[in-house]
């Protein structure tokens, strides 16, 4: 799906200057789909868009429904200058293809998980990798999850969200022009 077509209630495509809903979906909502929602708000602030483009997050799996994100990741976000935005993890539901125009899964298992889910092609449109957005030169194919890993994979996640989330801000910004 193009960043400057939403579907609306009729079906029909409507413009991204009218609002845009972006979800950023991972397993557990307390790590990578955070820190996209966060880094793209910010890409989004500074564009000038966010009186009309927003974005939340959210998980495959209900283990850390109500909880705050991790604190490393947290952490690795302040690093880079994103400051927490009081969000609490919530799990991936059928609604979020009803209130979201853009559904950005993190990872292989997340978009399979999500795509699942879907019932129509117009839903199916919805669903876009966080690949898509990464740099022509990267060799990732999916944000790995640095739940596991040390304080280096939670700044290199952030770092390359933050690149990704600022070309969709980017690609969003160039649509409405």
């Amino acid at each position: 799906m193009d960043v400057n077509t939403r579907i609306g209630e009729d079906g029909q495509p409507e413009s991204a200057m009218q609002g845009f809903r972006v979800l950023f979906v991972c397993l557990g909502n307390i790590c990578r789909s955070v820190a996209a929602e966060m880094t793209f708000n910010a890409a989004v602030q500074a564009a000038g868009l966010a009186d009309h483009v927003e974005a939340d997050s959210c998980g495959t799996a209900n283990y850390h429904v109500g909880q705050k994100p991790d604190a490393r990741m947290l952490a690795a976000l302040e690093r880079a200058g994103f400051a927490y935005n009081g969000h609490r993890g919530r799990q991936f539901s059928r609604r979020d293809f009803v209130d979201f125009d853009l559904i950005v899964p993190q990872d292989n298992n997340n978009y399979e998980d999500v795509i699942q889910m879907a019932t129509s092609p117009e839903e199916m449109a919805k669903v876009v990798p966080m690949s898509a957005w990464f740099a022509d030169d990267s060799p990732l194919h999916e944000v790995p999850d640095p739940y596991y890993g040390n304080t280096r994979d939670f700044d290199d996640v952030v770092h390359l969200l933050a690149g990704a989330t600022q070309q969709m801000a980017n690609d969003i910004a160039r649509a409405e022009s």
